[in-house]
């Protein structure tokens, strides 16, 4: 979805509700089978970022807009589906990385190639 028709949508339908709630990026960390905690900060990172995003736009995060999360070392690599929205929704995720303890400059962003 381009973050143009996005905007021109009325509002979140029962569909876009069910699929924003189920969707999960693609979550990778550094050490994730030692430490499974890991895995659980990114979902935490994650939803933290489509609470923030419904409480700033009045719309969930639509899905498949953040296609993965990585943790490497307490830096937050967030990959989006394309520039227009890694503009966009990148502060949440500063903001969410932030509320688990790390720094905000300790995040990334890439668009999907």
């Amino acid at each position: 979805m381009k973050l143009e028709e996005w905007h021109l949508s009325e509002s979140d339908g029962v569909e876009e509700r069910q699929l924003s709630a189920e969707y999960l990026p693609v979550l990778e960390a550094h050490r994730q089978d030692d430490e499974p905690d890991r895995i659980e900060r990114l979902r935490r990172t994650y939803a933290m970022a489509q609470t923030l995003f419904l409480l700033v736009e009045g719309r969930h995060l639509p899905p498949r807009i953040v296609v993965g999360l990585n943790d490497h070392k307490g830096r937050l690599a967030v990959t989006f589906v394309d520039r227009e929205w890694q503009k966009f929704a990148e502060p949440f995720f500063r903001l969410s990385w932030r509320a688990e303890g790390e720094s905000s400059e300790n995040v990334v962003s890439a668009v999907m190639q």
